[in-house]
Formats: C-alpha cells, sequence, structure tokens
C-alpha cells in the first residue's frame, strides 16, 4: 500500500489543517436538522475526498451503504439516473446511504441539471459529498443546494510535522533539509507530500533526493521531462524540438508533467534570475485537468513561442 493510502486520517481528529473547516463540519453533521448535501471545495490533495468518506462513517454509513463516484470517468446523465434509481432504497447495512461525487467540475451540464431535484428532496437516509477543485464550473442552481465548505492546502509547518510523523512510523531516515524541500515543493497538497516522501525514502544519496524532489520527478524513465525542461530554458529553441520531445513523453497523466515542470522550474528560479523559467511556471500554473495533453502542447508552446 503507497503511503498516502497508508496513512491517511481515520477521524476528523486526525486530519492536519483545516481546523475551522472541520469543526464547521463536525457541528454540522451533529445537528437534527443537518443538511444533506455538502460541496467540499479546495486544491488537488488537500483532504476533500478525506473529509467526505470520515463524515460518512460519523453518519452511520457502512462499507457498503457508501458510494463512490469520480465525475471524471462518470460525467453524463446515465450515471445522475442511477443514483437517482438507487436513493430511494434503504442500505443494504448501515442507516444512510452516503454518494461521494468526486471531481464533479467534469460532470456534464445534463449531470448537473438532472440531479438538481434529487439534491433539493433529498431522502432522509442520503446524503451527498460532493468534491471539486473548480467550483465555477458547476450551474449556480446546483451550488445553491449545497453547503459549501472550503479547504485549503496546508502550510509548510503542518506539512514538516506530517512528514516527521510518517518518518517515524515507517523508519524512515530523512534529512531536515530534504523533509523541508519536500513542504517547499509540494504545493500544500498532503498527498503530493507523501508521494515525494516515498520516492526520495528508497534514494541512498541525499543529492538524489534533492534532484527528485526540485524537479518533481517521480519516475525513473522521466528523463525526457527532464530534457523537455532543458529545452524550453534554451535560447533560440524551436518548436519542432520541443514538439519531438513531447512525442516520445507519455502523456497519459499531463498533470504529473506539469508538476515536474514547475518543479525544475521552480528549482531554476530560485537559483538565479531567468525569464524563461519565470515564464513557465506562469504558463503550467492552471491544471490540464479539461484539456490534458492539450493544454500540455500549448503550455509548452506558449513557453518557446514567447
Amino acid at each position: 500500500m503507497v503511503l498516502y493510502q497508508k496513512h491517511r486520517p481515520a477521524s476528523f481528529e486526525e486530519m492536519r489543517g483545516n481546523k475551522e473547516q472541520i469543526d464547521a463540519l463536525k457541528n454540522m453533521l451533529q445537528k437534527e436538522n443537518r443538511p444533506h448535501v455538502y460541496l467540499l471545495v479546495g486544491p488537488a490533495g488537500c483532504g476533500k475526498t478525506t473529509a467526505a468518506r470520515i463524515a460518512a462513517k460519523e453518519l452511520g454509513a457502512n462499507d457498503l451503504s457508501i458510494r463512490e463516484i469520480n465525475s471524471a470517468n462518470n460525467r453524463g446523465i446515465e450515471t445522475a439516473r442511477q443514483i437517482i434509481d438507487q436513493m430511494r432504497f434503504m442500505p443494504a447495512g448501515g442507516s444512510t446511504l452516503v454518494y461521494i461525487i468526486d471531481e464533479l467540475h467534469m460532470a456534464t451540464k445534463d449531470w448537473q441539471n438532472a440531479m438538481l431535484k434529487p439534491l433539493e428532496d433529498t431522502p432522509a437516509h442520503v446524503f451527498f459529498f460532493l468534491c471539486t477543485t473548480n467550483p465555477e464550473k458547476l450551474i449556480a442552481p446546483l451550488k445553491s443546494r449545497c453547503l459549501e465548505v472550503k479547504f485549503n492546502s496546508l502550510d509548510e509547518k503542518q506539512m514538516y510535522i506530517l512528514l516527521r510523523k510518517v518518518c517515524r512510523a515507517e523508519s524512515f531516515e530523512i534529512s531536515k533539509d530534504v523533509l523541508q524541500l519536500i513542504c517547499e515543493n509540494c504545493e500544500g497538497s498532503p498527498r503530493r507530500a507523501l508521494v515525494l516522501l516515498e520516492k526520495v525514502a528508497s534514494l541512498s544519496s541525499e543529492d538524489e533526493q534533492t534532484m527528485v524532489v526540485r524537479t518533481g520527478i517521480l519516475d525513473e524513465d522521466d528523463a525526457d521531462v527532464i530534457e523537455l525542461c532543458r529545452e524550453l530554458l534554451k535560447k533560440g529553441t524551436t518548436w519542432r524540438t520541443v514538439a519531438d520531445i513531447i512525442k516520445r513523453i507519455n502523456t497519459d497523466d499531463p498533470e504529473r508533467i506539469r508538476y515536474a515542470i514547475l518543479g525544475y522550474m521552480s528549482s531554476v528560479l530560485l537559483g538565479g534570475s531567468n525569464v524563461k523559467a519565470a515564464l513557465a511556471i506562469e504558463f503550467f500554473s492552471e491544471p490540464f485537468y479539461n484539456s490534458g495533453k492539450a493544454g500540455l502542447v500549448y503550455a509548452c508552446f506558449s513557453v518557446v513561442t514567447s
């Protein structure tokens, strides 16, 4: 089991950061007339889904009565119809039926419109936790039916405490400098921090650990991503050269590549003034959740032609 799954908080008390948000959510769940629809908003990897899973347990749902749906893969009207049909029945176990909808901004407008009535007239035994990084992509009538809870990224102090705790539990001997570097480069995401920690824990050299964290390169076959970063920084580089490099890269997960480029460029910029590195950070700052590979290609093109 990977670290971020192994050390996922099992209770609200175990969660790091977002204390006010967690306390507010706990208070709402304890009320007799508690809301049945919650919209959890915040950056990727900040704990939205984890909070939703814990809340589901607090509401009396068990594993059989918690339904997790990723809108990136189940985003259309048929998925909405299945939910509407299922929510009429009591769950096989537990006293409540809980739906956790991840990546809600990926759901189609048809899905969102179809769910307006069910979200407004939710049966007493049904609760929804809608999670999204991009609430601006949701239609206004849907948002008006939700209690919104805004989660934030963890600050570096909170992240460092988390990493030290995991290192003790796993008997990792990682230097304070490397841990601090992870805190600075994980963009406030505990999930990303633990992915980085797991990777550097397998390396014996602190220099190697530092390079991995600074670049965000997590796989051994990512030499092409490093070459892409170097080429983007070259004066006079051509789009054809950059395009050829992109063709060699596995772009199934463009967000991972975006993080790697941001980490590399940040490291370069911290080492001295570099206009190209600053431009790359600007063009790669927005996620590629919707644009995918096309967004990656366009961002690279923008750097080369600027």
